[in-house]
C-alpha cells in the first residue's frame, strides 16, 4: 500500500493491521491442528512485538515515508543475507545446530529482539514486520514449515496489539479495511486446504528459498523504489 498505492503510512499501517487479524486467526489454528507452531519461540518472540507495536504505532505517523523505506529496505536486506549464511551453515552442520538450537538459552534473547523489530515496524507501516518475524525464526532454528506456523501466530497478537493502538488514534480508513479483508479471508481458508494436498518434505525444499527471497525482495524494493 505504501510503495504501490502511496497510501499515507498511519493509514497503511492500520488498514494492513486490521485485515491481517482474521487471516491469522485462521492461519494460527490450521499450523496450531497441523503440529508447525513452535510456542516456546512464538511467544517469547511475542511479548517483545507487542511491547514494539505499540511504540511503532504512536510513532507511525511521526517518521517521513522515504526515509522509513530506505531504512526497512536495508533491515531486511541484512536479514535475508543472515538468513542465507545460516541456511548454508545448516546444510553442513545439521545436527550440530540442532543441538545447539536446544541449549543455547540466548535464543531467548534473540527471539525478543527479533520481536521487538518486528513489532515497531509493522506498528509503524504494517506488515513489513513479518520480514524480521520470518528470518528471526529462520535464524533461530526453525524449519520452513514451522517459521510459517510460528510468525502466524506471532503476527496475530502484532496486528491485534497494533490495530487497537491505531483504533485509539482514529487511524482507520473502515472502507479499505473492508474490501482488502474480503480477499484475505478467502485466502485464509484456502490456504490451510492446499496444505493438505502438498507433500510437507517438497515443500520445505520450496518454502526456504522463497522465504528467502521474500525477506530480500521486499527490502530490495524498499531500498530502491
Amino acid at each position: 500500500m505504501t510503495v504501490f498505492f502511496h497510501i499515507p503510512p498511519a493509514i497503511a499501517a492500520s488498514t494492513s493491521l486490521a485485515t491481517t487479524i482474521p487471516t491469522t486467526a485462521v492461519g494460527t489454528f490450521s499450523h496450531w491442528k497441523a503440529g508447525n507452531v513452535r510456542f516456546r519461540f512464538g511467544l517469547t518472540m511475542l511479548a517483545g512485538g507487542v511491547i514494539g507495536a505499540i511504540a511503532g504505532s504512536l510513532c507511525s505517523s511521526l517518521l517521513p515515508q522515504n526515509l522509513y523505506n530506505r531504512l526497512t529496505g536495508i533491515i531486511l536486506v541484512l536479514l535475508a543475507v543472515q538468513m542465507l549464511i545460516a541456511f548454508l551453515r545448516k546444510r553442513h552442520k545439521k545436527a550440530e545446530v540442532e543441538k545447539e538450537r536446544q541449549r543455547n538459552t540466548s535464543n531467548m534473547v534473540k527471539a525478543i529482539g527479533f520481536g521487538l523489530l518486528g513489532g515497531v515496524m509493522s506498528g509503524m507501516v504494517g506488515l513489513s514486520g513479518g520480514g524480521p518475524i520470518v528470518a528471526g525464526l529462520m535464524l533461530l532454528g526453525c524449519q520452513a514449515l514451522e517459521t510459517v506456523g510460528t510468525s502466524v501466530l506471532v503476527l496475530l497478537g502484532i496486528a491485534v496489539t497494533g490495530f487497537a493502538a491505531h483504533l485509539s488514534m482514529g487511524n482507520i480508513d473502515w472502507g479499505l479495511v473492508g474490501l482488502l479483508a474480503s480477499g484475505t479471508v478467502c485466502g485464509a481458508f484456502v490456504g490451510p486446504l492446499l496444505l493438505k494436498r502438498i507433500n510437507k518434505k517438497k515443500l520445505e525444499k520450496v518454502l526456504q528459498p522463497v522465504l528467502f527471497l521474500m525477506v530480500a525482495g521486499m527490502g530490495g524494493i524498499l531500498i530502491f523504489r
